[in-house]
């Protein structure tokens, strides 16, 4: 019997040491559980090319949150807009829209609250202006960069204060940039397939103005968009005491004004010049290099005024040669007759309906190639270029047509051989008694390319062609 409560009294106590030490075990377990959930965070790849920063929009009203001062954090845009309304309840309600679009949830504050954030709004603000007064400039202006440099009270008789105030203004701009590129090519060895390099551009606009006492004045101009040397201005001045011998001093881009129409006076000077007072007798004296000239033209217009000018001449082929054509000479000839009513209407009374142009085929166009041999002579009455080859049919000054000589009746009534390797010998043998010279009087187009409608424009009326490009020397055009 003693012995049965024995053991169970060793079975009980061993469930309440092992109840007592359940807690620990399951608090190591979670424990652990955590430190290696946390420890593994560490092997997790992070980009390090991405910014790990993340713009938070603020909730709540825009009074009673916290915004940051820093310029780097954009502010709110203009079109967004806050709107204030005071209600019944005597509390304000407070919308931000953009357009007719809420950008954030509507808020509103107490009466109370809105009166003491516009307290402490205004007291800021009113500590902020006294802080910036303290040092003498405006409260508007806001303080200089660089302070006023005291010196030595010995240097105030020699520029009337003991004080350098610099006060610089601009802006300086740099541009920073890459380029690179990887050529896979296999003739190229590796190394050379990679290339490229940093871009770096900069762009410095300065004004410096500065004071050494009341005397001494340095202003100096600089910008590196300048085309010229002496846009960028720099000018040292010293001005005297009423008393002083010297009453004014000027070292670097000067000027010499003259109240006088004799002698006009120079600008855009550079060198030093000094102005004396002798008791009454003042002199100025000045060593400077000009850095510029002033010319002037004055021409007058119609009336009683005498126009100056110089006569000119260009003839319109030498302005645009090679582009505009006539297609005969009948068109050329009445070519000022029939615009004589413009801007009326062309009294030429022709219509062209139908256009072809050929020129030497160097585009590998295979689509309308062929043969083509091109006669100046043709379709031509009184300006016929071979007289004793061709006989005119028709009196002078007939319209183009192929019946106005007999060229056309010789190349087909003659029985011209079809193929184009031997008509050549045709147009230079005994048929045109001594024979057609190529380039002059005809030429020959092998593989000719026909000219697509965009390639040019003519005038169905006035009877000529304009090409969308020039014409080469050693090209031909049917």
């Amino acid at each position: 019997m003693r012995g049965l409560q024995r053991k169970v009294q060793f079975i009980l106590g061993l469930g309440i040491c092992f109840a007592s030490c359940w807690p620990s075990t399951i608090a190591f377990a979670q424990d652990s559980l955590k430190t290696s959930k946390k420890d593994s965070s560490k092997y997790r790849i992070v980009n390090p090319y991405l910014p790990n920063f993340h713009v938070r929009d603020r909730h709540g009203d825009p009074f009673s949150n916290y915004t940051t001062s820093s310029p780097f954090i954009l502010k709110d845009p203009k079109n967004l807009q806050t709107e204030i309304t005071l209600d019944t309840g005597m509390n304000y309600n407070i919308s931000e829209k953009m357009g007719k679009l809420n950008f954030r949830p509507n808020s509103s504050m107490s009466f109370r609250d809105y009166s003491r954030q516009q307290d402490r709004a205004f007291q800021k603000d009113y500590y902020q202006n006294k802080s910036l007064a303290l040092d003498g400039e405006s409260a508007v202006s806001s303080r200089n960069l660089l302070p006023k440099i005291h010196l030595s009270p010995v240097l105030d008789r020699i520029f009337g204060g003991s004080y350098i105030e610099l006060t610089p203004k601009g802006f300086v701009t740099l541009d920073l940039g890459g380029s690179f590129q990887k050529i896979q090519n296999p003739s190229i060895p590796i190394r050379q397939q990679r290339n490229g390099g940093l871009e770096f551009g900069q762009q410095i606009n300065l004004n410096v103005s500065g004071k050494i006492g009341e005397k001494l004045k340095i202003n100096t101009n600089f910008d590196t968009n300048n085309s010229f040397d002496f846009q960028n201005s720099m000018k040292v001045e010293y001005a005297g005491l009423k008393e002083d011998l010297l009453k004014k001093l000027e070292i670097g881009n000067v000027s010499l004004p003259l109240n006088n129409s004799l002698i006009k006076g120079a600008q855009n000077l550079f060198g030093v010049k000094a102005q004396l007072q002798f008791g009454k007798l003042t002199s100025t004296i000045i060593a400077t290099t000009q850095r510029g000239k002033q010319s002037t033209l004055h021409v007058s217009g119609s009336g009683n005024g005498v126009s100056q000018g110089r006569p000119f001449e260009i003839i319109a082929s030498s302005y645009d040669d090679n582009r505009h054509f006539f297609l005969a000479q009948f068109f050329r000839d009445n070519f000022e007759k029939w615009l004589a009513n413009v801007p009326g209407q062309v009294s030429s009374g022709i219509n062209i309906t139908r256009l072809e142009v050929y020129t030497i085929n160097r585009q590998n166009d295979t689509q309308t190639l062929r043969d083509v041999v091109a006669f100046m002579d043709m379709a031509e009455s009184d300006k016929i270029y071979r007289t004793d080859v061709f006989t005119r049919v028709v009196p002078p000054g007939s319209p183009a047509s192929n019946q106005n000589n007999d060229l056309f009746y010789k190349k087909y009534l003659g029985g011209f051989p079809p193929t184009s390797s031997s008509i050549e010998e045709e147009l230079k043998g005994p048929r045109f008694k001594s024979g057609l010279v190529p380039g002059t009087d005809y030429e020959k187009l092998n593989s000719a390319r026909k000219l697509a409608t965009t390639e040019y424009t003519f005038n169905a009326q006035l009877g000529y062609l304009t090409l969308q490009r020039k014409l080469q020397n050693d090209e031909a055009l049917a």
